[in-house]
C-alpha cells in the first residue's frame, strides 16, 4: 500500500484536474469550481477578495516539499486553469495567494455558469443541519440527557460558502445582460425568449408568455441549463425551482415571479414585450396599466429565515406573515428562534379574522349535509350560509358543535365525509424590536440580514415613497449608531445656539421600589428583577464653565390584562424624570431623540434603545435589561354582576 503526506490529497485531484482541463474534458466553470472549493477547505473569503492559504510541512523533520513547493505549485496549476490571481503575500507559517478587482472579477465569472453546484451544496448543507437537530434532540439528548446542539452553518465551511455565492450572485447582477427577440405570435399564446449573457457569450434563455389572464415564463432542456437558468434568475433577487416533468426539467415564473426580479435589464425586456403586446391589441388597456404599475413597484415581500414576510405601511411599518396553517406558523417560529430572535420581543404571533368555522363537505356527501341542515331545525341565513359552488357551510362559532352535531347525526364522519376549519387564521409580525435586532446581526457581518435590511428599505422606497424609507431609517437608527457615540456631545436650542455639552455619563443599579420623588436609593454592584432600577447619571457643562447634572432612573412597570379567566402580568422599562428648565430639556432630547419640556418625561424602550448608542451606557443597558422579571399568569375572579 502506498502511503502519501495528506498534503498529497490535495495536489493530486488538482494535477489531475488541470490535465483534464488541457484535454478539455473539465470545462472553465468546473476548473473555477474546483479553485472555490480548495478556498473552502483552507482558504480566507472576504466581501472584496478570496485568500487561498497555502501551508506546508515545515514540522515534519524530513519534508519533502514547503510552502514555497506548495506556493509554486498552485501558481502553476492556476495558469495552466486560465485562472490569474492579484498577488502572492509571504507569511510567517502560510503564504497566501489571493485574489480581489479584476482578478476576482475573472474567477467569479468562470464560476458563475457553477453557481447551480454551490447552490445545491448550500441547500443540502442546510437541509443536513435541520435533519441532524432532529437527531440530536430527539436522540442524543434523550439517550444521554445532554443538550447537544451542532449546527453545520454556523462553522466556517458554511460562512465562505455562503460569502462565495453572495459574491458569485452579485457578479452576475452587476454584470449581466439581457435582451429580448421580437414578439412571436404563431402559435396559440404570444410569446417573446428573454436571453441573459455574460462577457457576452450566453448563459442561459427563458421564454415569457401572456396567456389571456397573466404573464408566464417557462424553460424546457437539460437538467443542467434548467439549474444554469435557476441560478441566473435567483442572483437577480428571483425565485425559481427545477423540477422534472417527463424527460425535460423544466423551470417556470408566475406574474408574481417574473415582477419579483427586480433587474433593470430584466425589467426592461418584460416591459417591452408588455408594450408590444398591447401594440398589437393583445392585452386591453386595464391589464396593460396593471402590468405596468406592478412592474414599475415591484413586490412587497421581503425573506429572512426561510419565512416570506409581506411589507405594508400607514405611518407605520408592517412586516407580517400569515402562515397556511398551525404546522407553517409553528416552523416559522422555529425558524425565527433558531435565528436568535425572541418571541413577544422581536416578533409576536397573533389570531386575526372573525370566529367563524369552515365546514367542507365532500361532493359525495354534500346533498346529504344539506337536507341534514334542512331537517335540523337551523335556519339558512340566521345560524348557517352555504356555499355550493366550493361545498362550504360557513357557520358562527356558537353554532359549530350543533351543525356538526347534525352531520354526525345524518351518518356523516368527520375527516372522511367533512372538515372543519376556523375561519381565524394566525399572522407573525416582526416588531420594531426584531427589525433592530436584525439590524445588529446585519452589522455584524450576517449576510442574509444585511440583505433583509437592504430589500426592505427597498421595498418600502418603491412601493410608499421616501417618507416610509425615512421612517425605518428612524426605527433602525439606535441599533446603527449602538456603542459608537463618544463623549463630549453638543447640546443646541431650537434655534442652533451650543447651550451645553454632555461631558459624562455615568450608570448604577439600585435594588428597592421606585421612588417618584427622591432617588435617594444606594447603589448595588449587581441586580435584576422587579425591584432592579437602572440609574443614569448625566453631567453636562454650560458655556460658562458650570458643571450640573441630571438623572433618570427606568424600573420595570406591571401591567395586567384579563385574558378569559385568566390574568396576565408582564413588564415593560419606563422612566419618569423630572425636567427642571430648557437647558435640561435641550439634554434629554439630544440623548432620547425624543421632544421634551419642562415638568414630568415619561420615557419609554425607544428612549432607551437610543441610549445604547453611547459607549458608556451600552453595557450596563444590556446587563439591566437581561434581568427583566418574567410574565405570568393567573386565575382572574369571575364576576357574575
Amino acid at each position: 500500500m502506498l502511503f502519501l503526506p495528506k498534503y498529497f490529497h490535495v495536489l493530486l485531484p488538482l494535477a489531475y484536474a488541470v490535465e483534464a482541463y488541457r484535454r478539455g474534458e473539465l470545462s472553465r466553470e468546473e476548473a473555477a469550481l474546483a479553485v472555490i472549493f480548495a478556498v473552502l477547505y483552507d482558504g480566507t473569503v472576504f466581501r472584496d477578495e478570496i485568500q487561498l492559504v497555502v501551508g506546508g510541512p515545515e514540522h515534519e523533520e524530513s519534508p519533502i516539499m514547503t510552502r514555497d513547493h506548495f506556493t509554486a505549485f498552485w501558481l502553476w496549476a492556476l495558469k495552466e486553469l486560465g485562472l490569474k490571481p492579484s498577488s502572492v503575500r509571504r507569511g510567517r507559517d502560510v503564504h497566501l495567494i489571493a485574489f480581489r478587482d479584476a482578478e476576482l472579477n475573472g474567477l467569479l465569472e468562470a464560476v458563475t455558469p457553477a453557481l447551480s453546484a454551490l447552490h445545491e451544496l448550500r441547500d443540502a448543507l442546510t437541509e443536513f443541519a435541520d435533519a441532524f437537530k432532529v437527531v440530536t434532540r430527539e436522540v442524543v439528548n434523550k439517550k444521554f440527557g445532554i443538550e447537544w446542539a451542532y449546527d453545520v452553518r454556523n462553522e466556517g465551511f458554511f460562512k465562505k460558502l455562503e460569502e462565495v455565492v453572495t459574491m458569485a450572485e452579485d457578479y452576475v447582477y452587476r454584470n449581466v445582460t439581457v435582451e429580448r427577440w421580437p414578439l412571436d405570435t404563431s402559435g396559440k399564446q404570444p410569446k417573446a425568449v428573454i436571453h441573459f449573457k455574460l462577457g457576452g457569450e450566453e448563459v442561459a434563455y427563458i421564454t415569457v408568455y401572456w396567456t389571456g389572464r397573466e404573464l408566464q415564463a417557462q424553460f424546457g432542456g437539460s437538467h443542467e441549463n434548467a439549474e444554469r437558468l435557476a441560478s441566473i434568475i435567483r442572483a437577480l433577487g428571483g425565485k425559481a425551482e427545477v423540477k422534472r416533468i417527463g424527460k425535460v426539467w423544466r423551470t417556470w415564473l408566475t406574474t408574481d415571479d417574473i415582477i419579483a426580479i427586480r433587474h433593470d435589464g430584466w425589467l426592461n425586456a418584460v416591459r417591452g414585450f408588455v408594450d408590444e403586446l398591447y401594440g398589437k391589441g393583445l392585452i386591453d388597456k386595464d391589464k396593460y396599466e396593471q402590468l405596468v404599475r406592478d412592474l414599475e413597484t415591484g413586490p412587497n415581500t421581503v425573506k429572512f429565515a426561510g419565512v416570506e414576510f409581506t411589507v405594508n405601511y400607514e405611518n407605520k411599518i408592517m412586516v407580517k406573515y400569515h402562515p397556511r396553517n398551525e404546522n407553517a406558523k409553528n416552523a416559522a417560529v422555529n425558524a425565527l428562534m433558531a435565528r436568535g430572535l425572541k418571541e413577544g420581543v422581536h416578533f409576536t404571533v397573533t389570531t386575526e379574522g372573525t370566529e367563524r368555522y369552515e365546514i367542507r363537505v365532500t361532493k359525495e356527501a354534500f346533498v346529504k349535509a344539506i337536507d341534514a341542515l334542512v331537517h335540523s331545525g337551523l335556519e339558512e341565513g340566521k345560524h348557517y350560509s352555504v356555499y355550493g359552488k366550493w361545498r362550504i357551510i360557513s357557520v358562527k362559532a356558537e353554532q359549530k358543535d350543533v351543525i356538526v352535531n347534525a352531520l354526525k347525526a345524518a351518518g356523516l364522519k368527520e375527516g372522511r365525509d367533512f372538515t372543519v376549519k376556523s375561519s381565524r387564521y394566525y399572522v407573525v409580525y416582526i416588531t420594531y424590536d426584531g427589525l433592530r435586532e436584525i439590524q445588529r446581526m446585519a452589522s455584524n457581518g450576517d449576510m442574509e440580514a444585511e440583505k433583509f435590511i437592504r430589500e426592505l428599505e427597498d421595498v418600502l422606497r418603491r412601493r410608499h415613497g421616501d417618507d416610509a424609507a425615512k421612517k425605518l431609517t428612524e426605527v433602525l437608527r439606535p441599533a446603527r449608531e449602538e456603542g459608537t457615540v463618544d463623549l463630549p456631545l453638543a447640546v443646541y436650542d431650537d434655534r442652533g445656539n451650543l447651550i451645553a455639552r454632555v461631558v459624562d455619563l455615568k450608570c448604577e443599579f439600585v435594588k428597592g421600589k421606585q421612588r417618584s420623588k427622591r432617588l435617594a436609593s444606594q447603589p448595588v454592584s449587581q441586580c435584576a428583577g422587579e425591584d432592579c432600577r437602572l440609574r443614569i447619571i448625566v453631567e453636562y457643562e454650560l458655556p460658562s464653565g458650570e458643571r450640573r447634572q441630571f438623572k433618570m432612573e427606568w424600573y420595570w412597570a406591571e401591567k395586567r390584562e384579563k385574558k378569559g379567566d385568566a390574568i396576565i402580568t408582564y413588564y415593560y422599562e419606563i422612566a419618569r424624570p423630572t425636567v427642571k428648565d430648557e437647558v435640561e430639556a435641550a439634554v434629554l432630547e439630544t440623548l432620547t431623540g425624543k421632544e421634551a419640556k419642562r415638568g414630568r418625561v415619561y420615557l419609554y424602550a425607544d428612549q432607551l434603545d437610543a441610549l445604547r448608542r453611547f459607549k458608556a451606557l451600552k453595557d450596563a443597558i444590556d446587563k439591566w435589561r437581561e434581568g427583566k422579571p418574567a410574565s405570568s399568569q393567573g386565575q382572574g375572579q369571575r364576576s357574575d354582576n
